[in-house]
């Protein structure tokens, strides 16, 4: 499997895993919040922070839908239009958002779901994109991205199995090759989550897998470590309390420097495939594995019958294992009651 490298990072199996914030919308479209969510992914060990360059003016053409959503407050009906449009930043603005990202050692890509949009990150200089799970089948805009010749993180959602061969398909038939699949879902229970997905995309399309998360639980982020997942993300709101969509659906920042924390130990635990005894589990083997101890005392010249010993602690001495190289064999000394056998003895 390709491993991809992201301003000195590395993104694939066998790496550390890469943590994205996911702060698209949580940033309220508001730039020093926008530095408040960075400071926080910086302070918590964070590797990148995603936000979406909107161009509503390019995306939507029905200007009038609405839509409902939760937040802190309860539920709550907004013009998804005005919406987007109260989330787009001006360049200065993302040059200012870029900056700062790069100042606190961050990785800074965006979610881009219009054309021109690709344009401006590129003069941004991204140095990777987000296919949302809605633009799966948007074949202008993936190939705009692939033709920038950047990495893609290319969220599943609802895409089936045989759309999914189709888009990489096209981004390997446009010359593209560096693709992240991330396992997303919108499902309103356990049983749809389904995150052995994780392993079977990895398995079935060979490119590294991640897990974008769409609540504050910290459960199917876990998992998501346990199968494989190369890549986590995680929203990030500075106030949940905040007015607008997803924030009701993100850490804030003590939240996530908490959460970072688990991802990594839970990584550590893992560890790697292979067998390898710990320093103090090869410690407590010396003192509780036993070894060949004399019975009773034997005098030298003896010859030494299997009755004459004995597995005793510590696991210091001959292993009982080899008992029929030292049965049948004269002892060289005096071997007192309960000491341990040693290869000289005999």
């Amino acid at each position: 499997m390709k491993t991809i490298e992201l301003e000195g990072r590395r993104l694939g199996a066998g790496e550390r895993i890469f943590i994205a914030v996911e702060t698209g919308v949580t940033c309220n479209g508001d730039v020093q919040t926008a530095l408040g969510v960075i400071d926080a992914a910086a302070a918590a060990g964070a590797d990148a922070v995603k936000f979406m360059i909107i161009g509503a003016d390019h995306f939507m053409s029905d200007r009038s839908v609405a839509y409902e959503y939760e937040w802190a407050g309860g539920k709550r009906s907004e013009n998804m239009y005005t919406m987007f449009k109260s989330l787009e930043f001006s360049q200065g603005e993302w040059v200012r958002i870029r900056d700062h990202c790069r100042a606190r050692g961050l990785v800074f890509y965006a979610t881009v779901d219009y054309l021109p949009g690709v344009d401006l990150a590129e003069e941004l200089g991204v140095p990777a994109y987000k296919l949302s799970s809605w633009d799966s089948a948007n074949l202008p805009l993936i190939k705009k991205m692939v033709h920038t010749g950047k990495p893609i993180q290319v969220d599943t959602g609802p895409t089936a199995l045989a759309d999914l061969d189709k888009l990489l398909g096209f981004v390997r038939a446009e010359g593209g090759s560096d693709v992240v699949l991330v396992h997303c879902s919108h499902a309103l229970n356990d049983s749809g989550q389904n995150l052995r997905t994780i392993p079977y995309l990895r398995e079935v399309f060979d490119v590294p897998v991640g897990y974008s998360a769409d609540s504050r639980d910290q459960v199917p982020d876990l998992l998501a470590v346990a199968l494989g997942a190369c890549f986590l993300e995680k929203r990030v709101t500075l106030d949940r309390g905040y007015e607008g969509h997803h924030h009701i659906k993100a850490l804030e920042p003590d939240e996530f420097r908490d959460w970072v924390k688990l991802v990594r130990r839970a990584e550590t635990l893992l560890g790697r495939d292979g067998v390898f005894p710990s320093e103090e589990d090869l410690r407590q083997k010396a003192q509780y594995f036993v070894s060949l101890v004399a019975e009773g005392d034997i005098a030298r010249g003896t010859v030494i019958r299997e009755d004459m010993l004995r597995c005793k602690r510590p696991g210091t001495g001959i292993a009982p294992e080899y008992a029929p190289m030292i049965i049948g064999r004269k002892a060289h000394r005096d071997i007192g009651h309960n000491q341990l056998i040693a290869w000289g003895d005999v």
